[in-house]
């Protein structure tokens, strides 16, 4: 999000970011107008609580009341910003209330999460799995995907939508809409991805065909404002072969990938380890000194990336993408949320190895480095997959397509008042 309305604030756009209330400074670094949720926020609490996010645990209960939520946060906004469009994540619940009731003019959705189908040859979200290669394998996965949109859909989360929509003087949802209704726009989804990660599957859902736009990843520019490096970066530049270890933004346990990863190559001096975590002294204090072992809180993606033989994740989708934008074939080890999802679509595309572990033994790190670092073929679809990716435009190419959607309902409108008035 802070890369598309970074784009958007450059191209002269004026921009409103309704976000939680710990997200001010990164929203207002890209320019934009901040406004802190409050019904959102209530809704959000328990799952802050628990580092959590909601997305895909299926306890639908969850969305008993987050139409409303959305709905009330925006109508604060729009009493004094009328919008020509709205951008938000997945799941567009209260979006989609918002046009049917003709208090926006157009929404968009954009996928930083694994974008998600629902054909018989689609994975079912957060099986770790990739599409069946057999016909029997298909029938299987194709018979779970009707069971999910005909009967878990319409039994268990469609009538907490239907109440808090009949409350907003909405109809009910039509029975067994495909799930991309309950998770894209129609108009417009933006996918910060490619076509091939993404199994190349196209939605089920013939109002979402052709509304699909990969744009690569999504990343913020650099700040002008000169980043300061640690006093061993030099070592980084100039080694062959340097791996990189991280563990992402919630689950940050060192225990889990970090430790066992350093445990595992520390002793490889061909190697250089350069270990990305605000654990570092916990981590050094386990595994003991190492020489080959370097030690960063925090480094600049788009300066470490291109260093690197090897990256070691947990697998979060932005990592994943980025890493593939510059070539770097991966290690996954995460299971949580879309993580496994994530991962299975690296191993699908050959770029990396799912280790399919949140807590991976040495061994198990070692031997999937040693394959990747000796098999080239790892590599060379990891640099085939940031040609696919680095062509679709990045933020730019979504900041275009939210304007021809803007422009494209403008037109539309005038036309219809054109033919009112004749």
């Amino acid at each position: 999000m802070q890369a598309v309305a970074q784009a958007l604030v450059d191209r002269g756009h004026e921009v409103v970011w309704l976000a939680s209330e710990d997200n001010k400074a990164r929203v207002e670094a890209t320019g934009a107008t901040f406004v802190a949720t409050r019904a959102i926020a209530a809704v959000d609490a328990p799952l802050a609580r628990e580092n959590a996010t909601g997305i895909l645990d299926r306890q639908f209960n969850r969305q008993g009341s987050r139409i409303l939520a959305q709905v009330a946060d925006c109508r604060a906004i729009l009493a004094e910003f009328p919008a020509d469009a709205l951008l938000v994540d997945v799941f567009p619940y209260g979006a989609r209330a918002l046009e049917e009731l003709g208090e926006i003019p157009i929404y968009a959705t954009l996928g930083v999460i694994p974008f998600y189908t629902s054909g018989p040859a689609a994975p079912m979200p957060v099986s770790g799995e990739s599409p069946p290669t057999s016909w029997l394998g298909l029938i299987n996965n194709g018979l779970r995907q009707l069971v999910y949109r005909w009967i878990l859909l319409p039994l268990f989360l469609t009538p907490l939508l239907n109440k808090q929509r009949n409350e907003l003087g909405l109809k009910d949802l039509p029975y067994g809409e495909p799930p991309e209704c309950f998770t894209y726009s129609p108009y417009l989804h933006i996918q910060a991805s490619c076509s091939t990660l993404e199994f190349s599957l196209d939605p089920n859902s013939e109002q979402h065909k052709n509304k699909i736009t990969y744009v690569g990843p999504l990343v913020r520019p650099s700040p002008s404002t000169s980043i300061q490096l640690p006093s061993w970066w030099n070592d980084v530049v100039s080694h062959s072969r340097v791996v990189g270890i991280t563990q992402g933004t919630l689950a940050m346990n060192p225990t889990s990938l970090i430790i066992p990863s350093v445990r595992a190559l520390k002793d490889n001096s061909t190697l250089l380890l350069v270990v990305v975590s605000p654990h570092g002294g916990e981590v050094e204090a386990q595994v003991g000194h190492a020489d080959n072992v370097r030690y960063a809180d925090w480094l600049p993606y788009h300066l470490l990336l291109p260093q690197l033989c090897l990256l070691i994740t947990n697998g979060g989708y932005g990592s994943i993408t980025q890493a593939l934008s510059h070539g770097v074939p991966l290690v996954c080890a995460g299971q949580s949320e879309d993580k496994k999802d994530t991962a299975a679509r690296v191993t699908w595309c050959g770029a990396g190895i799912d280790l399919r572990t949140d807590n991976p033994t040495p061994r198990q790190v070692e031997a999937a480095a040693k394959k990747i670092l000796l098999d080239g073929s790892y590599s060379e679809r990891a640099k085939l997959l940031g040609n696919e990716l680095n062509e679709l435009g990045g933020a730019q190419k979504a900041a275009e397509s939210l304007e021809e959607l803007a422009k494209s309902t403008m037109t539309e409108s005038e036309d219809s008042m054109d033919s009112m008035n004749e």
